[in-house]
């Protein structure tokens, strides 16, 4: 599936996201998944013809509408995601020095990486970013609106430009969605501030189940939805 009709469709989709409603994926393109999560985000996935087996799409949208748009493969590794605020877009930079493998973190329990993205965008610089990381299952099990994830816990830093950062908390992973969803985690800033963030899944719906590409978040909007 080439990404240029995705994107035009997104396109579309942000300009009216004033409008409350249910969500159409693009053409060639079958939506399997939505995830109501804290922070106010609703995040909608999907697969395309023509696309390698196992990559998905997934499209993150807020009170204002969608702002984020991923592609990745069947390790889940971040080929590529577009900002639809500001514009631009992040790409990983292939082959990674150790890149990062589902598989391997369900096999054995934990998966290290370390890899680099660069990103482009309207009027600003190719900016190239190191990550290295490591994710890790910590046995336990959590049940979110009756599904059953495995708990990770993972840390990894970053330097964006300004500083070197680093994150670290909790996530889940599904094997059967083969994805990560999100979770606690606080980031350290370069100057030594913390910043702690929630994007814990609250809800799942897949086709035919309530709330299923719906457009509009529903936890911790606050006044973001008036």
């Amino acid at each position: 599936m080439s990404r240029s009709p995705i994107l035009s469709t997104v396109a579309i989709l942000t300009a009216g996201a004033a409008q409350a409603g249910v969500l159409t994926p693009p053409p060639g393109c079958t939506a399997y998944l939505t995830v109501q999560s804290r922070a106010c985000v609703v995040s909608h996935y999907w697969t395309c013809e023509g696309d390698p087996e196992g990559a998905h799409w997934e499209l993150a949208m807020d009170g204002d509408g969608p702002f984020n748009l991923f592609f990745t493969d069947a390790e889940y590794r971040w080929l590529v995601s577009y900002d639809l605020r500001q514009g631009g877009e992040t790409m990983l930079v292939e082959p990674e020095e150790d890149a990062a493998s589902l598989s391997t973190l369900l096999a054995e329990g934990v998966d290290s990486y370390r890899f680099s993205t660069i990103r482009t965008g309207p009027g600003t610089r190719r900016l190239r970013t190191e990550y290295s990381g490591v994710d890790r299952l910590t046995g336990d099990t959590v049940e979110v609106d009756g599904r059953v994830l495995q708990e990770t816990e993972f840390s990894y830093e970053f330097d964006p430009g300004d500083g070197m950062r680093r994150v670290e908390g909790n996530q889940l992973v599904s094997e059967t969605w083969r994805s990560f969803f999100g979770g606690i985690e606080v980031e350290t800033l370069p100057g030594g501030e913390t910043v702690e963030r929630d994007f814990s899944p609250m809800e799942f719906a897949e086709p035919g189940e309530r709330g299923f590409l719906s457009d509009q978040p529903l936890y911790d909007c606050g006044d973001m939805m008036s």
